[in-house]
């Protein structure tokens, strides 16, 4: 059969193009089918690869070589057009991993943020009741940076006085904190 086809095929090709494209396209159609169905495994794939196989035998028809078998010349195409698709595929699947990624990349800062904002006003609002001398005492420390003299100095109170308001300042803060790490609601 494939001999038959393959003689008027290239005897047609030069009196009547359409002709000869039909009768290749009938007889090869469902060999072609079945052999790209068997690597890609989908129906809508396969059928898609055998018209990019016969849209290209149709631009390449009036420069066919004589010695070459008309179906393995549609073979050698499919299989082209079969590889091309898996390398289109991989390129997406990569595409679609480092997108995944991404997003999981923003929800994690997300989250972080979230968890930032939830931490700080926790730790603002334990400020906000510490006592009002506690409070300055740890203010000064943290905003200003100023060693436990220069505070004593400013306040007029003992060294050993801001050791201890800041000692029970900082124990307020981490069992605040504690607190919220432990709490099921997070």
């Amino acid at each position: 059969m494939c001999d038959e086809i393959d003689d008027s095929f290239l005897f047609l090709v030069k009196s009547d193009k359409k002709l000869a494209f039909q009768i290749i396209f009938d007889g090869y159609w469902t060999l072609l089918y079945k052999q790209a169905l068997k690597k890609v495994q989908c129906k809508d794939a396969a059928k898609d690869l055998v018209q990019d196989t016969f849209l290209t035998l149709w631009d390449k028809i009036d420069s066919f070589d004589k010695e070459v078998s008309i179906l393995a010349y549609l073979y050698g195409i499919l299989r082209n057009k079969t590889l091309k698709l898996y390398e289109k595929n991989e390129v997406r699947a990569k595409y679609a991993i480092s997108v995944a990624t991404k997003d999981a990349q923003l929800d994690i800062h997300s989250q972080d943020a979230l968890l930032e904002k939830e931490l700080s006003g926790i730790i603002n609002n334990e400020i906000a009741n510490m006592p009002p001398r506690m409070r300055e005492i740890y203010l000064k420390k943290r905003d200003n940076d100023i060693s436990i003299r220069e505070i004593a100095t400013d306040l007029s109170l003992s060294e050993q006085t801001i050791k201890n308001q800041l000692q029970t300042a900082y124990q307020r803060l981490r069992a605040s904190v504690q607190n919220y790490a432990s709490s099921p609601a997070r």
